[in-house]
């Protein structure tokens, strides 16, 4: 027959392992919620809340050089209104796919919303612009398909550097996208942020235009 003592120990001690298993499960719950909220369900991707608050991170130091590369699919909608949103999303997850597997040099990518991307780049112009090529090219060479359909994942990419003149992570994207919109008038391809590059277009279509999925 066990003594009180011995009961009184076996008692504690699966009390502590029943504590131990409950808190794990809550660590395990909160690591969870945590990642579902700062990435893109669709893709997996580090979604837009998470992309701006690591900009306005690394914008807070500025002494260090920082790009962003806003990434627009050409004729996405095209492919949504003719082929339904089950072929837009498998473009969607080859855009995200090949994004990734660049293993692009100091390099954040993720997933803006709709069909738009971001890649932030933690270094210098130079860095940025071979980021931008690099994806610029795996995207005009990817395709995707579906059936007897087969769909491209070109691109118009817009490349904007800080200038840390009390510069914000929107402030910084709206130069790329004024700088993708001039890509997309002329076809694609990579184009680099100026001071005269379309203000009408950095004025007019604010960064909360956007339809985000």
């Amino acid at each position: 027959m066990l003594s009180a003592s011995t009961a009184l120990l076996a008692v504690t001690t699966v009390s502590c392992l029943a504590l131990l298993a409950r808190n794990a499960k809550l660590h395990a719950e909160l690591a969870s919620a945590r990642h579902d909220a700062d990435h893109d369900p669709l893709t997996g991707l580090p979604n837009r809340r998470a992309l701006l608050r690591h900009l306005d991170m690394l914008l807070a130091d500025h002494t260090r050089p920082v790009a962003v590369t806003l990434i627009d699919l050409n004729r996405f909608k095209d492919i949504n209104d003719e082929h339904g949103h089950t072929a837009g999303d498998f473009v969607l997850c080859q855009v995200a796919d090949t994004l990734t597997a660049l293993d692009l040099w100091r390099a954040k990518v993720g997933r803006m919303g709709g069909d738009e991307f971001l890649i932030i780049t933690d270094d210098g112009m130079q860095t940025a612009r071979t980021n931008a090529e690099a994806a610029a090219q795996a995207l005009d060479a990817t395709t995707v398909a579906l059936g007897a359909t087969t769909f491209g994942c070109y691109a118009s990419l817009g490349l904007a550097i800080a200038d840390h003149n009390d510069m914000t992570a929107v402030d910084l994207i709206r130069r790329a996208d004024a700088a993708m919109y001039a890509a997309k008038r002329r076809g694609g391809g990579v184009k680099e942020w100026h001071p005269n590059i379309g203000a009408t277009i950095t004025t007019t279509r604010p960064i909360q235009r956007r339809r985000y999925r």
